[in-house]
C-alpha cells in the first residue's frame, strides 16, 4: 500500500479549478473555512461542483480558527463573507451574539430513500444558525509494539498503568481530558456532563487523572505526541483523528487507533448577517450538505460525514487502498462507545475548569466548588511543545 499523498489531491484540486467553467457573473459567494488539506478536500467535493452546476463562482478565504475570528469585546468578525466553516464553539457564541442568519432544516435535500434531512442528520448537526459538514474526534492512539499478547480495547484500559505500563501522552487542558478521565473511570457517555457539573464529579475526574500522573506527558498542540509513540517514549496517546490517520497511513504501521470513548465535535456551515447573498448561501450549503457531496469529502479527508445516509456512500479513500468506514468519527461502529463534546457547556463552564485544572497541574491540587450548574447545548485545535508531568 502506497503512502498518502497530499500533493496528489492538490494537483486534483488544481485540474478541477482550471477545468471548471467560467461562472456567471451576476452571483459570487465568499466562502470562509479552514485551510490545508481539509479545504482542499472541500474545493474536490463542493466548490468546484457547485460552481459547475449552478454557475455561481466562490471565491475562498481562510480563517484560523475561533480565537483568530475575535475582534475587539470578543465579538466575532466575519469581513465580507457569504458562508464561513465554524467550529462548534465559535458557532453557538456567534449565534447568542446575534451574528448569524437562522437555518431552517425545511430547507435541506431529503436522502435518497425519501428521509427528511431531519432525520437524516446525526444529533446536534441541526443547530439554529448552523448546519453540520463534519465531524472530527480527540481519540486514543497505542503502540502495539509496547504491548505482548492483550491489546488496549476500552477507554479504561487508557488509564489502566498495571495491565498496560507506559508513559501517556494527554493535552495540556481540561477540557476532553476531564471527559476522558470520566469515560475511563466507567461513566457512560450520557452521564459525562451531569457528573462533571458536581463538586464529586470534577473530584473524581482529577482523581483518575491522580492515579496515572507519574506517567503522563503532557503536550500543548498536535505536532510531536505522535512522534513520542513512534519512537516508543510512550505506548498510548490522546490524538485527533485526522493527524492520527496521516501518521497511520505515512509510516506509522505499529500503531492503532482505539475508537472506545472517542470525544468528538462538528464543524457547521453559517451565514453572517453581513453576508450580500444569502439566497445563494443558502442554496450552496444545501448542494454542500446532500449525502453524496459529504461522502465525497470523506473520500479525501478522514472527518466523518454526518448524514447517515451519506455513510455508505463512502466507500474507499480517493487516492489510497484504505476503506474509509474503519477511520470515521461517524461510522456506527466507532461512535457506539463515544461522546459529543457540549460546547454550551464549556462556553458556560470553561473558564472556571481550566483554572482548576491548572490549579492541579501546578500543586497537585484543586479547590473544589460547593456547587456547578449543568448547562447543555452543542465542542478545537491548539499549538506546540511537550513536557513530562511533575
Amino acid at each position: 500500500m502506497s503512502a498518502p499523498s497530499w500533493l496528489t489531491m492538490l494537483i486534483a484540486s488544481a485540474v478541477l479549478i482550471v477545468g471548471t467553467p467560467v461562472a456567471a457573473q451576476d452571483t459570487k459567494l465568499t466562502i470562509a473555512s479552514w485551510g490545508g488539506a481539509y479545504a482542499q478536500s472541500q474545493k474536490i467535493a463542493y466548490f468546484q461542483p457547485f460552481q459547475k452546476e449552478t454557475g455561481i463562482s466562490i471565491a475562498t478565504k481562510y480563517h484560523g480558527g475561533q480565537s483568530a475570528l475575535l475582534g475587539k469585546g470578543r465579538s466575532y468578525r466575519f469581513q465580507n463573507w457569504d458562508v464561513v466553516d465554524l467550529s462548534a464553539d465559535a458557532l453557538l457564541s456567534a449565534c447568542r451574539d446575534g451574528l448569524l442568519e437562522t437555518i431552517s432544516p425545511a430547507g435541506l435535500t431529503a436522502a435518497r430513500d425519501g428521509t427528511s434531512a431531519n432525520d437524516d442528520f446525526l444529533p446536534g448537526a441541526l443547530t439554529d444558525c448552523g448546519v453540520a459538514s463534519v465531524a472530527w474526534s480527540s481519540i486514543i492512539v497505542y503502540d502495539k509494539r509496547a504491548f505482548d499478547g492483550k491489546q488496549p480495547k476500552t477507554v479504561a484500559d487508557f488509564f489502566d498503568i498495571k495491565q498496560f505500563p507506559g508513559k501517556r501522552v494527554l493535552r495540556r487542558g481540561a477540557k476532553y481530558t476531564l471527559e476522558l478521565a470520566l469515560l475511563g473511570d466507567g461513566v457512560a457517555p450520557k452521564d459525562v456532563y451531569a457528573e462533571l457539573a458536581t463538586e464529586q464529579g470534577v473530584k473524581r475526574a482529577f482523581g483518575v487523572l491522580e492515579r496515572i500522573k507519574d506517567n503522563i506527558i503532557w503536550w500543548d498542540g498536535s505536532e510531536d505526541h505522535l512522534k513520542l509513540l513512534a519512537d516508543s517514549k510512550a505506548v498510548m496517546a490522546m490524538a485527533f483523528n485526522a493527524r492520527a490517520f496521516g501518521s497511520l497511513m505515512a509510516e506509522n504501521r505499529s500503531l492503532e487507533i482505539l475508537w472506545h470513548g472517542q470525544l468528538y465535535t462538528m464543524n457547521s456551515w453559517a451565514i453572517p448577517k453581513t453576508s450580500q447573498n444569502k439566497t445563494a448561501a443558502r442554496r450552496f450549503i444545501d448542494f454542500s450538505t446532500k449525502p453524496d457531496r459529504l461522502a465525497q469529502q470523506a473520500k479525501w479527508f478522514p472527518y466523518g460525514p454526518v448524514r447517515k445516509s451519506a455513510l455508505a456512500m463512502v466507500g474507499d479513500h480517493a487516492e489510497i487502498d484504505v476503506t474509509m468506514s474503519g477511520y470515521l468519527p461517524t461510522s456506527v461502529a466507532n461512535l457506539s462507545h463515544a461522546l459529543r463534546v457540549d460546547a454550551g457547556w464549556w462556553l458556560t463552564h470553561g473558564d472556571r475548569l481550566e483554572a482548576k485544572f491548572k490549579q492541579w497541574l501546578d500543586t497537585n491540587e484543586v479547590t473544589l466548588d460547593t456547587t456547578v450548574r449543568t448547562s447543555s447545548t452543542e465542542g478545537e485545535k491548539d499549538k506546540k511543545e511537550a513536557t513530562v508531568a511533575p
